[in-house]
Order: structure tokens, then sequence, then C-alpha cells
């Protein structure tokens, strides 16, 4: 009797006790979620400017380099962001690379460095956040996690290369010593950078949130993965029937790839394995599919994405959301996304979103203040 009286005690408490754990991690995702706002605010503050989705200047690394790069000294990562800067091996946010770029000293101190995770870009709740992720690829690299995504809002179509997007460049010198200067702008991809609040050598400041900083997601989060897991939750699914070329796409295709935990597609490509990577599966996300749908991806090369990424959590019920006024709330799964019409949609966007009080708190400056 007294055996299956504490049987049933543990069964009674046993479920509180995980309750109380998801909890408490729920609540540290929701600090680090502050903390980055806050670098983004203090990165306004020094610059005047909010970070642009992909680095430029002088004296920095630059290009792939994104977001969490520039914030670094912001969140207390001084040291890890000199060291980055000052090191002449790490030339990309994957390289160098065990195997491919050598296993000199040089090159093990170098990819020590690049490989360092940061814990306030990581949640608990995401298992592996601690563990280095293994992306595969040509490269066969593998990199720090993060769980931090930025908003692309509604735009599924990102042009990942300098060249390639609205604006051109001119370079000079080489290494660290590199200055990239945004000198115009190339006619004929869409106007993305009126509606995204971070995109490539484009640097908004607050008065490009019409909307309202505090109707506008700025981060998310997303669970991360490794090369060919298959998961819902932590890849891509490669799938290029959702792409009607000419950079747009029809997202609610999207839905039709997976039987439900898992992808039916042939290539799957992790999400958020290195917080460096500019590049949108690395550390972006879209206000297209409601939280912790299947994610779309064109894998025809990875500078030119077309892709759909909604955020995802191990959180029961939906992600949590930062917006532009440094607030962190919890957004469901079921929030409106106007039942995602079967409307393509692309880089050529203007007006109010599509996608519903979704679309609209992703969209910086649409002409929409909807709130959940």
């Amino acid at each position: 009797m007294v055996i299956a009286i504490i049987g049933i005690l543990i069964a009674l408490l046993l479920p509180a006790v995980q309750a109380a754990r998801e909890a408490a991690r729920r609540m540290q995702c929701t600090n680090n979620m502050k903390q980055w706002l806050l670098a983004a605010h203090n990165h306004h503050d020094a610059h005047k400017k909010l970070p642009t989705q992909w680095s430029f200047g002088s004296g920095v690394k630059h290009e792939r380099f994104g977001i969490n790069y520039q914030l670094l000294p912001y969140m207390e990562q001084t040291a890890l962001r000199d060291a980055i800067q000052g090191n002449d091996l790490i030339t990309a946010p994957w390289i160098p690379t065990y195997g491919v770029q050598g296993s000199t000293a040089a090159h093990t101190e170098a990819q020590a460095i690049r490989t360092s995770r940061v814990p306030g870009l990581l949640c608990p709740s995401d298992g592996e956040a601690k563990d280095s992720a293994w992306l595969g690829g040509a490269h066969n690299h593998e990199g720090a996690r993060t769980n931090i995504v930025i908003s692309l809002a509604d735009g599924v179509a990102h042009v990942d290369t300098p060249n390639a997007s609205p604006y051109t460049v001119s370079k000079s010198g080489s290494g660290i010593n590199t200055t990239i200067t945004r000198v115009g702008q190339t006619p004929g991809r869409g106007n993305l950078t009126s509606r995204l609040l971070f995109y490539f050598y484009n640097q908004n400041d607050f008065g490009f949130v019409s909307d309202g900083l505090s109707n506008t997601i700025v981060i998310s989060e997303a669970v991360s993965g490794d090369w060919q897991k298959n998961t819902i939750k932590g890849s891509v699914g490669v799938f290029a029937g959702f792409d009607g070329g000419n950079y747009i796409a029809e997202p609610s295709l999207c839905l039709t790839i997976h039987d439900g935990k898992q992808y039916n597609t042939n290539l799957n490509h992790p999400r958020c394995g290195n917080y460096l990577d500019a590049l949108a599966i690395s550390t972006a996300f879209h206000t297209i599919i409601a939280p912790n749908g299947p994610s779309c991806f064109k894998y025809q090369q990875e500078a030119m994405q077309v892709a759909v990424l909604p955020p995802t959590s191990n959180h029961t019920g939906g992600v949590n959301c930062g917006f532009m006024d440094g607030s962190v709330h919890f957004v469901s799964d079921t929030v409106d996304t106007n039942g995602l019409p079967e409307t393509p949609t692309g880089s050529d966007l203007s007006g109010e979103s599509r996608f519903g009080v979704w679309g609209a708190m992703g969209t910086p400056k649409a002409g929409e203040s909807k709130t959940l």
C-alpha cells in the first residue's frame, strides 16, 4: 500500500516538476531576448542606426557576417568580437573548418574562436543548443547555434548576395582592412528595402518603424538542427515546387511537404546552426506561416534564397517574440494568418500584409498597426 501511494504521488508530482522546469527555461529564453533587444537599442544609441543584415564598412568582418556579429560588443561579448575581427584566418562565418582549410595550430585556434558559443543567443528549451551544429554541405563545417532569429516580415524572396541585392557596392583593401561602401542601386529587385527593418547594407533607425515600435516584431526564436535531420523543428524542407520563379512563391504549398512530424522531402537543411551567418536559414524567420509550422527553402544555391521560415520552439503552444519597443510576448501557434491565402508573394510588396495579424506584426511600415 505504501509503495502504491508513493507511486501515485510521483505520478502526480512529476508533471508539475516538468512544467516548472519548462517555465524556468521559457523565462530564460525571454530574458535572453530582452537582452538582445537592449543590445539593439544600445547599438542605435551609439550609431543612430540599427545594424544591417550584412555587416559592411571599414575595419570589420563584412558581407555574410550578420547582425549577431555586429551586436556582440553590446552583449558583453567584446572580447569574442575582437577575437573574430582580429583573426585573418576567419574569412567567412564558416571558415576555417577542420579538414578543409587545414588542421594547423593556427587553424585550430581560429576554428575554436569561430565556433564559440554565445549563451545569450540560446534557449535552454533547445536541448542541443549547447553543442556545435553539423551544417554539412560543400564545406562540411560546424557552427555555434543560435535560437534568436530576426524578422524578415512577409517577403519570401531574399536575394542574399551583394551584387544581386538592390545595392551595388565598392570594395577596397583585403581581409580585415577591407572597406565596403554602398555606391548605387540595382533596379528590378522589388522593394523589400522599404518593407524590411533589416536588409543587406541598408541601415534603418527607429523612425523607419512607422507602424509603431510596440506593434512590430523584430526577433523570435527557432529550434536549431543538424544536417539531414528531417524533423519539422530544427530543419527546413528543400522544396523547389513552392517557388514560381522570379523570386515569388506560394507559401501554402509548404504545408504539403510533411506528415506532421517530419518532412517528406529528399534534402533537408539545418536551421540556426551558425549565429554569425547572415543567411536567412541561419538567423531569420518570416511572419507568414504560423509559429511551429513547416519551413520551405529553394536550394538552388545558398545565395539565392527563396524561403518561408516560421519561428519554432519547444515551448507548448507557441513562441516568444521580441518587439522593437523592447518587450517580449508569447505568440500562439493559432495566431491569425488570414487563412494563409493561396496567393504568391515575393520581393515586390507594398501595402498591408496579406497574412493577417501575424503578417502585420512583422512589417514595420506597411500601414497597419495590428496587435495580438
